[in-house]
């Protein structure tokens, strides 16, 4: 007998199940039933798998059971792999493309599908329920809190499909990336139609990467979709005491999207991609712990809907000149707000850190709950003082336009191109980074923070890097230097400012120069400390439509930037 699974040849009829059953026993039941007759399947043997064993048997001899296949074993298989349905032998072997293309088999060399004897596949209720039962972490026995699969909501579906699954995007070329998907989420028709799970997921990369993009998919009934990096496996373990499961995201069981060691690394609340500015990335392990989190709501209540979330995670070798691009969630856990009208600053709690830093800002966006009615987000400068606003909660979700309202369940994202300076950190004793401003209108006597659209949240989050990328040469030197010089908006429509960083005090001349190089405006010329400095265009200046360039001179070091003005 060949020790390489010729598993699942032959399988036979499997009688009605009971919804007494608990989920393994409803599994057992159909893998004991199915495929019995096999002996090279034999659940007592260390070298054959047949489901005539108890169900502690067969539990032990597919679950975190390495498969024998060398194409399962170069994907990183096992044959029930806890929490990832896509990684498990046992499920392709039995599901196939017929069911769905991210389970297909490969018949040329991992043999053919689980069939009955009559060679007909299981039916589609059995294989969901599988998929199911290994997404919620696939475990014997279940205690009476913890999240469990549902059979009646899987046949429920699949008596009555009227929702079709999400369509699968197109994936990455090969080599240039890999496709992760969290799903199918089932929600049902009545009772606990708002749902919000957490779910953990290894990836294994060939080679050090450099994370360079990920595209977001999302039912258009999605709430929002939050992925989390751990720093290593021992973070992951300690958030989930080591267990690949799906958890119900609830706060009577103390059980949040925020718990763990972990550090945010995209957000979506539509389809959206996040491509990193050139030159940055974000930096991830080989082997790496990504923490899912997704929250969405059935609101047409007259079918089960399936949910899914797919990201295209794009990847290349580590460069040691390559910009790491970091992350920040800013979350107001403590909001308490009475009924009426009213608006709440919250300050990003590093804007309170002794140690000074810059941070170079590449995107932001807003997250709150139904009753909110506007959300902007301000820099507080190193006076303290709330400053220029660089979020606009009223704008579309691509930022394009103002829409006049806050879309609480589309809220924009503002990107900066050329990466924003904000300084961070107590600069003489005041605070200075980022503000969130959120407007209220509550139409009961009390709303609080909570993880349900029936509560409140105030919360942001950003994307940065600690160092400007080399985007700024000098106007008479190739040579890249320390000096970060923006303008912005770009192009204006008649007024903007320009954005420079100083390393130390100096001595600052700024001046605009049209297309030929004559001077036309000064705007600075005064000794200037180290840190972060605007300078407005347009307050003065009348410039017509055009090109122009920014010459700044810093200890008479040149510096330029050309920006555009519309009219």
């Amino acid at each position: 007998m060949k020790k390489t699974f010729t598993l699942f040849a032959v399988l036979c009829y499997v009688s009605t199940l009971t919804n007494a059953q608990t989920p393994f026993q409803r599994i057992y039941t159909t893998l004991n039933t199915k495929c019995q007759n096999q002996t090279c399947h034999s659940a007592s043997s260390a070298e054959t798998l047949k489901f005539d064993g108890t169900e502690s048997d067969v539990y032990s001899a597919i679950y975190k059971v390495l498969s024998m296949y060398p194409s399962s074993v170069a994907r990183h298989e096992e044959l029930v792999k806890q929490g990832d349905p896509y990684n498990s032998f046992l499920l392709r072997k039995i599901a196939g493309a017929g069911f769905d293309t991210d389970l297909a088999i490969d018949s040329s060399s991992e043999g053919a599908l689980m069939l009955d004897t009559a060679g007909n596949p299981l039916t589609n209720k059995e294989i969901e329920f599988m998929r199911q039962w290994i997404m919620f972490g696939a475990k014997q026995n279940y205690t009476g809190n913890e999240a469990q699969p549902d059979w009646q909501l899987v046949s429920d579906y699949y008596d009555n499909p009227a929702m079709p699954f999400l369509p699968k995007p197109i994936k990455p070329a090969a080599g240039t990336g890999i496709q992760l998907r969290m799903g199918p989420v089932f929600l049902p028709v009545s009772g606990n139609v708002e749902q919000e799970w957490i779910l953990q997921h290894e990836v294994n990369f060939p080679y050090l990467p450099q994370i360079t993009g990920i595209d977001g998919f999302m039912n258009q009934q999605s709430h929002h979709f939050l992925l989390f990096q751990f720093p290593d496996s021992s973070a992951a373990a300690d958030r989930g005491n080591g267990d690949f499961e799906m958890k119900a995201v609830n706060l009577s069981t103390f059980t949040t999207s925020f718990d763990g060691n972990k550090n945010l690394t995209g957000a979506w609340q539509d389809d959206a991609e996040i491509r990193l500015p050139q030159g940055t990335a974000l930096f991830w392990n080989q082997k790496c712990y990504l923490d899912f989190n997704y929250h969405t709501k059935n609101y047409n209540a007259t079918s089960v809907l399936p949910c899914d979330f797919y990201m295209n995670i794009y990847y290349e070798p580590r460069n040691a000149n390559t910009i790491e691009m970091k992350s920040g969630l800013v979350n107001n856990a403590g909001l308490f707000l009475p009924q009426g009208n009213q608006s709440r600053d919250y300050d990003d709690p590093d804007n309170n850190s002794n140690a000074k830093e810059v941070r170079y800002f590449w995107m932001a966006s807003s997250h709150a709950h139904k009753y909110a009615t506007d959300f902007d987000i301000y820099i507080r400068d190193t006076t303290g003082a709330i400053g220029d606003k660089i979020y606009e909660g009223f704008y579309d979700y691509k930022n394009q336009f103002d829409r006049g309202y806050f879309d609480w369940e589309h809220p924009a994202i503002e990107y900066w191109p050329d990466l924003l300076p904000v300084p961070y950190g107590k600069h003489n004793g005041h605070k200075s980074g980022l503000v969130a401003r959120t407007t209220w209108n509550v139409g009961q006597p009390i709303v609080t923070f909570g993880l349900t659209t029936n509560d409140e949240m105030q919360l942001f989050y950003y994307m940065y890097t600690s160092e400007p990328t080399n985007a700024t040469t000098a106007i008479n030197d190739d040579t890249q230097k320390a000096m970060y010089l923006q303008v912005y908006p770009n192009p204006m429509n008649g007024s903007g400012k320009i954005v420079y960083t100083l390393d130390r005090a100096a001595q600052v001349q700024a001046e605009i120069l049209d297309v030929a190089g004559k001077k036309v405006a000064t705007l600075a010329s005064e000794n200037e400390q180290e840190g972060v400095h605007q300078v407005s265009i347009g307050s003065t200046e009348k410039l017509a439509k055009g090109i122009y360039f920014v010459r700044l001179a810093v200890d008479g070091d040149i510096y330029t930037k050309k920006f555009i003005v519309t009219e």
